[in-house]
């Protein structure tokens, strides 16, 4: 569980009582090993002869909790056949149950290859694609790269049935997306990802400034995700079916 605490804190005390502080909010260092071998449980159900992209994992890792009746997005997710990409999963707790099971004889292989292939292909599969980011980071990257790397996939060829751009000097097409929110802390100035304008992106080709719309709301995402989420309740009356993403999990063994 978590606790609502103070930063104002002796965060040696915290060491000496096993609790890991999350700027003001507390939680016990032995409910963070509980949820790792929870984990490292199910990595040993998986194959070690097969390369798993962060979207075959966390799937199967739903699956799992689902069984298991443990409430979490990824249960929600793989039940509905909805991809969860983590392109820098290990950097996590998932990296210590990855070694967790490789000393209990398994060796799990991530394929980020796999992974960014799956991701991109995605970007031919769709007629016009929106983005919401909560931050930024390599998410936001990998998202934003679906416009672009399109290109080098179909080998500058184009994609059928899509409308894209052609950069003329580079004889390249790329597919900026129509529709883009981002909710961000982050200031453009100091030059990371997270504070990125979408301005920026369009310079790169990845956000549509002709016919598409954005926007860019400077709050906690904890605070404008809740706002927006609720305001879209009362104001949308019927729910659209979402895309088939089954196709992503039909080789997983």
């Amino acid at each position: 569980g978590y606790w609502q605490g103070s930063h104002m804190v002796d965060d040696e005390a915290l060491l000496k009582a096993d609790v890991n502080r999350y700027y003001d909010v507390f939680g016990k260092e032995t409910d963070y090993r509980e949820m790792e071998e929870l984990v490292t449980d199910f990595i040993m159900t998986l194959k070690s002869d097969f390369n798993y992209s962060s979207a075959e994992f966390l799937y199967l890792l739903g699956k799992y909790l689902s069984r298991k009746n443990v409430k979490s997005i990824a249960a929600v997710a793989a039940e509905n056949n909805v991809p969860i990409f983590s392109p820098a999963l290990l950097d996590s707790a998932y990296g210590e149950t990855v070694l967790m099971a490789k000393n209990q004889g398994h060796n799990l292989v991530l394929d980020s290859v796999k992974e960014f292939n799956q991701f991109v292909t995605i970007g031919t599969k769709t007629k016009d694609v929106g983005v919401v980011y909560l931050g930024g980071g390599v998410p936001k990257d990998l998202t934003q790269l679906i416009a672009i790397s399109v290109s080098p996939m179909t080998n500058d060829q184009g994609v059928p049935g899509r409308n894209g751009h052609l950069r003329k000097g580079l004889q390249e097409y790329y597919y900026p997306h129509k529709y883009a929110v981002q909710i961000t802390t982050d200031a453009p100035q100091w030059g990371g990802l997270s504070g990125c304008t979408l301005e920026e992106a369009v310079s790169w080709g990845k956000i549509n400034s002709e016919s598409g719309k954005r926007a860019v709301c400077y709050c906690d995402a904890t605070i404008a995700l809740p706002l927006i989420a609720h305001a879209l309740c009362e104001r949308v009356r019927e729910k659209r079916k979402g895309p088939d993403m089954s196709w992503l999990f039909k080789e997983v063994p």
